[in-house]
């Protein structure tokens, strides 16, 4: 398998939002946007910078009521995925974003000027689905050697995989990866191309909806359902900056303690914001329930663990000390206020 540097293949990843749908019937890219403004009054608000994938994110604050009388403006854009929005953040093109566990990881390995400043926990611990076709004879993780996989590379779909092959004893040099971003990578499953895919909701739940796929693995003991909070590194100087973002996830977290009880008016709104089918969202909805959450020991070790893995894998350049892009002064007790 052919490496390139990994500046360059987040890069890469960055340039294929302008080109790839994501969903069906989507055409955001990262370039798209639209602001949300609350309040009046002649002095400028603060312009905070959302990144988003096709999340629900921005469906639940609407319909949740949390984009109500808002003391600064929202721009929006949307990306495919984790690395170009850990890239965009890297490069101050956006203020915040959720990822999941393996971008910020790559991000701190190309040199990317980004902080994780909190945890997102979803409550299921389930992010990402090892599926086959519905008439594979793949029954088992131990069923992948000499197989070809697709999966976004340094998401948490990949790092899904890494640890579900760990765990029976095989490495990525017991597989073929066919490295695609989500919108390719359902393609290439239809296609009949790859034997099997690593992905998380709402893609997954897609698959199994849409293209009879058949779920072998998810969730624990091969991930715990953790992502990220990250903010450009530039903009976490701006007092004013910070403040909007504290604000954000208050917000965030409140739509979705509201999401828990109302998982069916988020669906709907998450399908009309997304194109995704009702279907589809109807079933991510309930699975994607989560929480913002104080970094701590634990999810640091957890992440340091993974990095770890990624480099002996042999897809990091060098070695990442998680705590290096951590800063803990944003959410939860250490914040500054």
């Amino acid at each position: 398998m052919t490496r390139t540097s990994v500046r360059a293949v987040l890069l890469s990843l960055l340039a294929l939002v302008a080109a790839v749908a994501v969903g069906c019937g989507s055409s955001d890219d990262d370039s798209s946007s639209a602001s949300t403004s609350g309040g009046s009054g002649s002095d400028k608000k603060v312009v905070l910078r959302v990144g988003t994938q096709k999340d629900g994110i921005r469906a639940v604050l609407q319909k949740s009521g949390q984009l109500d009388d808002l003391p600064y403006e929202i721009e929006w854009s949307t990306f495919v995925a984790g690395p170009p929005l850990v890239e965009a953040a890297g490069a101050d093109r956006i203020d915040v974003a959720w990822v999941g566990c393996a971008p910020p990881i790559f991000g701190a390995a190309a040199g990317a000027s980004f902080n994780v400043i909190a945890a997102v926990k979803e409550r299921d611990s389930q992010e990402n689905r090892l599926l086959v076709p519905k008439d594979s004879s793949i029954t088992s993780i131990a069923d992948l050697k000499g197989k070809k996989i697709a999966v976004p590379r340094g998401t948490s779909g990949h790092a899904f995989i890494l640890n579900a092959l760990k765990s029976e004893g095989l490495s990525s040099k017991d597989v073929e990866f066919a490295f695609l971003a989500p919108p390719d990578a359902l393609a290439a499953f239809q296609s009949g191309s790859v034997d099997a895919l690593s992905v998380w909701d709402p893609f997954a739940t897609q698959a199994i909806a849409t293209l009879d796929a058949k779920e072998i693995a998810a969730g624990e003991p091969y991930e715990h359902g953790l992502g990220f909070e990250i903010a450009s590194s530039a903009q976490l100087r701006d007092p004013a900056k910070v403040a909007a973002i504290q604000d954000y996830l208050r917000r965030l977290q409140a739509a979705w303690t509201w999401a828990g009880d109302n998982p069916d008016e988020w669906a709907a709104a998450w399908s009309e914001d997304s194109g995704l089918p009702l279907e589809v969202t109807r079933i991510a909805a309930r699975r994607k329930a989560s929480d913002i959450v104080p970094l701590d020991g634990e999810i640091v070790d957890s992440q340091q663990r993974l990095a770890d893995l990624f480099f002996s894998e042999g897809e990091l350049t060098r070695r990442v000390t998680f705590t290096d892009i951590v800063d803990e002064s944003v959410y939860g007790d250490r914040a500054a206020n």
